[in-house]
C-alpha cells in the first residue's frame, strides 16, 4: 500500500530533519504513526512549514522546498516551504495565504504523480484534505485531530472567516475521521463539525510502559513536562510553587521540561521570586529521555485547561505518579471522560486557581504517605484503560487497511 502523510512540520521534528537522523522530540501520536507505517507501507510524508500563530515556534528557515532522506527512516520526505518562501515585503497575512495556496498545489501535483492509496492528513491541513475530496473523490482521505484545542473550540460559534473555512472544511465528505481522547471532549465536537455520515473513531493514546516508583524523596520533587503555552497553564503552575515555596519549610525542587512561547516569562517569574536556585528549566529533551524523570519525581502536576488524558498525563498515568490535575469542566464538556477513567486516584484543583493548587501542593508535602497512596490507587485504576503504543497503532492500522481493502473493491 502506498502511504501518503501530509501533517505540519511541527518543531520537535525539525532537529531530525536537519540531523538527517529520525529522533523525534514530541508529538508521539504523529512519530509513533509515521514510524509504523514506515514499517508497513510505502510511505511518503509530505511535511508543510505552517509557521504562524502565537504559540509556534519554528527554526526552520529554508526558503525553498526540500527532498530528505534520513539514514534510519525508510520514506520519502518533502518539506514545503512556508511564508518565508515569498519576498519579504510581502504583507504577512497575505503571504500565509499564498503559502497555503501554493502547499495545496505542491501536494495535488505530487499526488497526482504517485499515486498513493491512502492520504492521511493532520486537522492542520483539513483545508487540504476537503479540497482533495473533491478532486480524487474515490480516493481514501483520512483527517486525524489530535485533540480540541481553543482554536478549534471557536470555529463552532465564530463569525471570523478563517474559522468559518476550517468549520466548513470540517464537513467534508472524508473516508473517516480519527479523533485523539485527550480529555477535551473530542466526541462531542466532532458531533458538532463533522458530517453526520463520515465514519469516526476516537482512540485513547497509548504509552511507553515505565517502572513506577513508591520511594519518597528527601528532597521532594515536582514535575511539570508540556509546552510552556497559555493553555499548557505554566504561569499557573510557576505561580502556585512560588506561593509553595514561601511556606514550605523543607527542601524542594522543581523540573519543568518544556519550551514554548513563554519560557522566558515562567523563567522570569521565578527569578523575580528569589526561588530560581529551586527551578531546573530543561527545555525540550528527546522523549525516550523523559521517563526517567516520572519516575523520580513525588508529584506530578498537569495545568492544562483543554483536557488531561494528553500524552504527558498518559505517561505520569503509566509511571503511576502521584497526579494533580485540573477539575473536569462540564460547561465545556471537558476532562469528562479524564474523570471517568481516574476517579479518585489523583488530586483534582480548580482550574487556573492558583491558590486552590498550592493547597493541595502542600497537603501532599505535610502528609507524604499521601504520595503512596495515591501512587498505589493509580497503580490499580490504570489496568482499566492503559495499553501499548503497538495496541494502539495496530488498533489505528486495522481501520486504514479497511479503508484501502474497500476502495480497491470498488
Amino acid at each position: 500500500m502506498k502511504f501518503l502523510f501530509i501533517t505540519r512540520l511541527y518543531s520537535g521534528f525539525e532537529p531530525s530533519l536537519k540531523n538527517l537522523i529520525w529522533k523525534p522530540e514530541g508529538v508521539p501520536t504523529i512519530y509513533k504513526l509515521l514510524n509504523q507505517a514506515v514499517n508497513d507501507y510505502d510511505t511518503s510524508i509530505i511535511f508543510t512549514a505552517k509557521d504562524s500563530g502565537a504559540t509556534y515556534t519554528s527554526n526552520w528557515t529554508n526558503r525553498n522546498d526540500v527532498d530528505i532522506k534520513l539514514k534510519n527512516f525508510n520514506a520519502n520526505i518533502k518539506v514545503l516551504a512556508g511564508v518565508l518562501y515569498f519576498p519579504n515585503f510581502f504583507p504577512r497575512k497575505f503571504a500565509m495565504i499564498l503559502r497555503d495556496f501554493r502547499q495545496l498545489l505542491k501536494v495535488i501535483i505530487y499526488i497526482f504523480k504517485n499515486r498513493p492509496d491512502l492520504v492521511y492528513c493532520d486537522s492542520a491541513n483539513v483545508v487540504v484534505a476537503f479540497i482533495l475530496t473533491k478532486i480524487f473523490p474515490t480516493k481514501p482521505i483520512v483527517v486525524r485531530v489530535l485533540g480540541v484545542c481553543s482554536f478549534w473550540r471557536s470555529i463552532l460559534n465564530s463569525n471570523r472567516l478563517v474559522h468559518k473555512i476550517y468549520k466548513f472544511s470540517f464537513k467534508g465528505e472524508f473516508a473517516c475521521v480519527i479523533g485523539t481522547q485527550d480529555g477535551s471532549g473530542i466526541e462531542y465536537w466532532f458531533d458538532e463539525v463533522l458530517k453526520k455520515n463520515v465514519p469516526r473513531y476516537v482512540l485513547l493514546n497509548g504509552v511507553t510502559t515505565n517502572k513506577p516508583s513508591y520511594v519518597i524523596n528527601k528532597r521532594k520533587n515536582i514535575l511539570f513536562v508540556g509546552r510552556l503555552e497559555e493553555y499548557k497553564g505554566i504561569l499557573i503552575f510557576v505561580s502556585a510553587m512560588i506561593k509553595v515555596l514561601k511556606e514550605y519549610t523543607g527542601n524542594l525542587s522543581i523540573t519543568i521540561i518544556g519550551d514554548g512561547t513563554l519560557y522566558k516569562k515562567a523563567y522570569s517569574l521565578c527569578k523575580k521570586s528569589g526561588f530560581l536556585k529551586n527551578f531546573v528549566f530543561l527545555k525540550s529533551i528527546p522523549h525516550s529521555e523523559v521517563f526517567d524523570y516520572y519516575s523520580a519525581s513525588d508529584i506530578y502536576i498537569s495545568a492544562n485547561t483543554d483536557g488531561n488524558l494528553i500524552n504527558t498525563n498518559l505517561e505520569a498515568i503509566s509511571s503511576s505518579s502521584c497526579m494533580i490535575i485540573p477539575c473536569s469542566q462540564k460547561k465545556k464538556l471537558i476532562d469528562i471522560k479524564t474523570n471517568q477513567l481516574l476517579k479518585d486516584a489523583v488530586l483534582y484543583y480548580k482550574v487556573n486557581n492558583i491558590e486552590d493548587l498550592s493547597d493541595k501542593v502542600m497537603f501532599l508535602l505535610k502528609y507524604p504517605d499521601k504520595i503512596i497512596e495515591f501512587k498505589k490507587k493509580l497503580s490499580e485504576v490504570k489496568k482499566n484503560f492503559i495499553r501499548t503504543w503497538k495496541e494502539r497503532m495496530d488498533e489505528e492500522n486495522i481501520i486504514l487497511k479497511k479503508l484501502v481493502d474497500k476502495n480497491l473493491k470498488r
